[in-house]
């Protein structure tokens, strides 16, 4: 008796499937991709509740009702991580032997995994090169014995069906039991040797490169919201817990020539600098006589009030243009469309980009904010460590011996520099163009250190006021924003639209008609 079922895909174009009761969702998923001319790998199936079918259960299992509805939806593209333990039979002493491994690995590496003791114990099998004599009195010639799995009330006992993966079986998540029987072959083991190469060989040295650093480690997987892998642990790492790179950024060499990043904004003095700015020199006009040890020291503000604060409001800064509303209502458009997480080749390819834009940058330039407001200005190079700025920072202190913390604003917010030679402020820490750290003395520092001030008497004598031309910039804005407006104020809407407007009444209106 059969029946049918409708998939659904996100065109709403429906594919009727015949379903018979032993039929397995599998082959629908097979059937309707094959329909639609896509990849079954790249879809699955889900109710019209949103619920992810088990793909690896026949119909009649599945709570499914004749002519329901099903939706194709995308599928992760991670393999997800699957438990399989392996029943095996009492030729090889019985027992069981239990692993994990992603949903791509076909069966016949599976039972090459657990045969080589990679996986399930560390004691060696033969499960897919054994031979038996075809005499029954112990001589003859040797005769293929053939593995046999029995998986879901499924029989795969031949090349072709152990070439499939646990996911082309339905099986994307969760646990399964296989058993393993061997079943005697008329064909001689040297040329099933052949075949087992032709079929399998440059399909297990593809899979084994794609899951070597799974097995084993695939309890240590970091799972997504859909049961996707973010992200797998290499077992050969220094610690299996840590994610891996495939490639890591190779660092430059001595006589490449590199290029000064763009500069990021910083804070000076409460004044947030853009990188719009033209030139340093235009914002900060200290001589050069502040230098201490190729160090510029800044003397502390002279007023409580940020210096952003006393500059007057322009009252047209809080109108609202069209180029507001039309941003706004972008935005409003782009929450509410569905957005799906990066996969782990696009994670991959942000971090590649990351590390070669931070490969470019030579220098940074780091600005210091003490306790008492007073700053330095220094430069490190790409090769510098965190430490190096902590010993530099240290030399300017008037204690010296008493412990402190540098604190700055990464990608995860406020952060504690770490007081490590092993961290580069630019590599590993992310560190171009200026970027301001404040100096914050421990719990342990005495009073006196907290009271006094920071610096030494040396540098307290060379420091000078940090002069931030706001006139400057504010006409620099002010200059931007006059030629957009120039530029709108010039095209001759107002008249246009008065004519239309006015020849489009009278003839609404039918002046002039006989």
């Amino acid at each position: 008796m059969s029946s049918t079922v409708f998939v659904v895909d996100s065109s709403f174009k429906r594919t009727q499937i015949k379903v018979t009761p032993g039929k397995y969702l599998r082959e629908i998923l097979e059937e309707a991709c094959k329909a639609k001319k896509v990849n079954p790998e790249a879809y699955t199936l889900k109710t019209q509740t949103n619920k992810v079918l088990d793909l690896s259960q026949p119909f009649r299992l599945s709570g499914l009702s004749a002519g329901a509805k099903l939706q194709l939806v995308q599928a992760s593209r991670s393999p997800s991580v699957v438990s399989i333990a392996l029943q095996l039979p009492e030729s090889e002493g019985g027992g069981r032997v239990q692993d994990k491994f992603p949903s791509n690995t076909s069966l016949w590496l599976v039972l090459r995994k657990f045969e080589d003791g990679v996986a399930g114990s560390l004691k060696k099998l033969n499960l897919t090169q054994r031979g038996v004599p075809s005499g029954n009195s112990g001589s003859g010639r040797l005769l293929y014995e053939q593995p046999c799995i029995n998986l879901m009330s499924r029989t795969l006992d031949t090349f072709t069906d152990l070439q499939k993966t646990l996911a082309q079986l339905g099986i994307n998540s969760g646990n399964a039991m296989m058993r393993l029987n061997f079943r005697l072959s008329e064909q001689p083991l040297e040329i099933a040797m052949q075949e087992i190469s032709q079929y399998f060989g440059a399909h297990d040295a593809e899979q084994a490169a794609a899951t070597n650093s799974m097995v084993k480690t695939a309890d240590e997987a970091h799972s997504g919201a859909d049961g996707g892998l973010a992200s797998i642990p290499s077992v050969d790492a220094a610690d299996a817990g840590v994610p891996s790179n495939d490639v890591a950024c190779p660092e430059p060499d001595n006589d490449i020539s590199m290029k000064e990043a763009p500069t990021a904004p910083t804070i000076e003095n409460d004044v947030i600098a853009s990188s719009s700015v033209p030139e340093p020199e235009k914002q900060n006009s200290e001589p050069a006589n502040n230098v201490v040890n190729g160090i510029s020291v800044f003397l502390p503000p002279s007023s409580s009030t940020p210096a952003a604060a006393l500059q007057p409001d322009d009252p047209a800064v809080f109108e609202p243009t069209i180029d507001h509303a039309k941003a706004h209502q972008a935005a409003l458009q782009r929450s509410s469309k569905n957005t799906r997480l990066l996969s782990d080749a696009e994670l991959e390819e942000q971090e590649r980009e990351r590390r070669e834009k931070l490969a470019l940058v030579q220098q940074v330039t780091i600005r210091v904010r003490y306790p008492d407001q007073s700053m330095i200005e220094t430069t490190l190079q790409a090769s510098d460590t965190a430490a190096d700025l902590y010993s530099r920072v240290n030399s300017t202190l008037a204690c010296a011996h008493e412990a402190f913390e540098l604190r700055y604003t990464g990608s995860k917010g406020h952060e504690t520099l770490p007081n490590n030679s092993s961290k580069r402020l630019v590599r590993d820490l992310g560190f171009r163009g200026k970027v301001l750290v404040t100096m914050v003395w421990d719990t342990d520092a005495s009073t006196q250190a907290k009271t006094s001030p920071c610096l030494k008497e040396e540098y307290r004598s060379k420091a000078t006021d940090l002069k931030v031309e706001l006139a400057s910039q504010q006409a620099d804005s002010d200059a931007a924003d006059n030629v957009v407006v120039n530029k709108k104020s010039t095209e001759p809407k107002k008249e246009a639209s008065k004519g239309d407007l006015e020849a489009k009444m009278k003839k609404f209106l039918g002046f002039g008609k006989k």
